[in-house]
């Protein structure tokens, strides 16, 4: 009976060392696969001068800028801007089909020019970006509160 029972504690000590092995390879596997997209403000030391489609230039003293800092890429990388009260900001140097991005590699930066369309948000400071894209993981989503610094264009 005892050699029966050091067995089976035998046993389930192998399955429980077995089970944890697979779990911990699938959390790493699922790390390496992961692409952790952000976005921040980047203030321009000097106001960048952006032309614009419609051939007028306007300065920019901040630049949007969409970043991977994860071990995987990311696909299909959208990007939305709305206001406090939850309107969208478009923005003046982003035709509609810049988003959704093909592809943001591991590190990759993809600057956008601050420079919103409408009078109401030019001077406005505080905006929520929600980007959305696809890693190795599936579909994934960030809502990030931003605030940018006063600036006198």
């Amino acid at each position: 009976m005892n050699a029966w029972i050091g067995t089976a504690i035998a046993l389930c000590a192998l399955a429980l060392s077995a089970v944890t092995a697979y779990v911990q390879h699938r959390a790493r596997k699922r790390e390496k696969l992961a692409a952790e997209v952000t976005a921040y403000f980047h203030r321009t030391s000097e106001f960048a001068k952006i032309k614009l489609p419609d051939g007028s230039v306007r300065q920019a003293g901040y630049h949007l800028v969409v970043w991977n800092h994860g071990p995987g890429a990311a696909e299909q990388v959208r990007l939305e801007v709305k206001d406090t009260g939850g309107g969208a900001v478009e923005l003046a140097d982003s035709p509609p089909d810049e988003f959704p991005l093909v592809r943001l590699d591991k590190g990759a930066r993809y600057p956008v020019p601050w420079l919103p369309v409408a009078d109401t948000h030019r001077g406005a400071r505080r905006f929520t970006v929600h980007l959305h894209w696809k890693d190795g993981n599936g579909t994934q989503e960030r809502v990030l509160p931003m605030r940018r610094g006063q600036t006198n264009v």
